[in-house]
């Protein structure tokens, strides 16, 4: 895989700490800011390749939930239009034409790279895209990819699953994109990280202004291809996935991740029965900040019942009762950071803040497809 061209991929919204930030991502070549190298602990966590229906490729992060299971955002694998002006509560400004998802892309097209390095092989292709349904990229920016075959030998990720967050939790963030050195492509992490801003859902109230079922964090941490890149909790499992943000180097920039939890009946259960396995469960001890440990179990559902019952798009049918493989994950070092984010509350926020979507611009990265 050649340095990529950073012309951003579809998905990021411009948010900024009070104004709209003016400067779209992508328009620096820039991994997962302030971060240390991840290590073969994290293969859970792989380099997502998508062809997109224009032809344009795309490249964004994805974590192995099953052995054939990926779990990203949605923008990562539908196509989206171009602009978005969105509400604090995750709504599309009134009028608005653009920032409506459109069909999937093709699964085949959508192909998985295990490995840190910026070269890896194709591991495995899609099989099928299951997604929330989402009509706009404002919310629910949440996807799950059916593969065309068991990885193993591979680690597989826990995941929280009927428990939502809390402000000042701590969490961990792994993904392919861009750093502050230039550099892309190659995986990182950073665990100094915690969640500062807290959308309402069905396990919290909270009126702070982000979108439902969403965290955030302010200052510097995601880039261009952490799209749909893992959140990790203190227990190791997967709370979150990298949804909007802006300038890649901004300090007061809210960066938006879609939770885990809330979309569990109507996204998760429907792509876990459909692979034959169930979830890894989060631990309920903390683990010194390394990957959760575990195995999944066989699903017992018939994968054409999980078709009728989930938002699912596209693909050939897959084997039922598959038996599940996955490697136990071990934990890795301690990540470090030369420059945390410093927590920073909004003020005299209006209520329908308008936020830029620009698919030109985004958390992930592309470059034009060869004829």
């Amino acid at each position: 895989m050649k340095k990529f061209a950073l012309m951003v991929a579809a998905g990021a919204l411009l948010l900024g700490c009070g104004a709209v930030d003016s400067e779209a991502l992508g328009q620096n070549g820039q991994e997962l800011y302030y971060a240390n190298p991840s290590g073969p602990e994290d293969d859970a966590v792989v380099k997502l390749r998508a062809i997109k229906n224009d032809g344009d490729t795309l490249w964004c992060t994805a974590t192995l939930i099953a052995p054939n299971l990926a779990l990203t955002a949605m923008h990562c694998v539908a196509t989206v239009s171009d602009n978005a002006n969105c509400t604090t509560a995750g709504e599309l400004v009134s009028g608005s034409v653009d920032g409506l998802f459109g069909d999937p892309f093709v699964p085949s097209n959508v192909t998985f790279h295990i490995g840190a390095g910026a070269e890896e092989p194709v591991a495995a292709v899609g099989e099928k895209i299951f997604t929330t349904g989402a009509v706009s990229v404002c919310k629910d920016d949440l996807a799950a990819v059916a593969l065309d075959r068991e990885l193993t030998n591979v680690p597989i990720a826990a995941v929280r699953l009927g428990a939502g967050n809390a402000r000042g939790e701590a969490i961990r963030i792994v993904g392919f994109g861009g750093a502050e050195d230039g550099s892309t492509g190659v995986r990182k992490t950073r665990d100094d990280l915690k969640i500062q801003l807290l959308g309402d859902s069905e396990y919290v109230d909270s009126n702070d202004p982000i979108p439902p079922n969403s965290f955030a964090t302010v200052g510097a941490s995601v880039c261009n291809g952490d799209s749909g890149g893992p959140i990790f909790t203190a227990n190791n499992a997967v709370t979150g996935v990298v949804s909007h943000g802006a300038s890649c180097a901004s300090t007061t920039a809210r960066r938006i991740f879609t939770q885990v939890a809330p979309y569990e009946d109507a996204l998760l259960r429907p792509a876990f029965e459909y692979v034959g396995h169930e979830p890894i469960a989060e631990a309920t001890e903390p683990s010194d900040a390394g990957p959760q440990s575990g195995e999944g179990g066989a699903a017992g559902a018939s994968h054409q019942g999980a078709a009728a019952a989930g938002a699912e798009m596209g693909g050939a049918s897959a084997a039922a009762g598959r038996a599940a493989i996955g490697t136990p994950l071990s934990p890795p070092g301690k990540g470090g950071c030369a420059c945390s984010s410093t927590p920073a509350r909004p003020s005299g926020l209006s209520h329908a803040l308008a936020i830029a979507l620009v698919l030109s611009s985004g958390f992930g990265f592309r470059r034009r497809s060869k004829s």
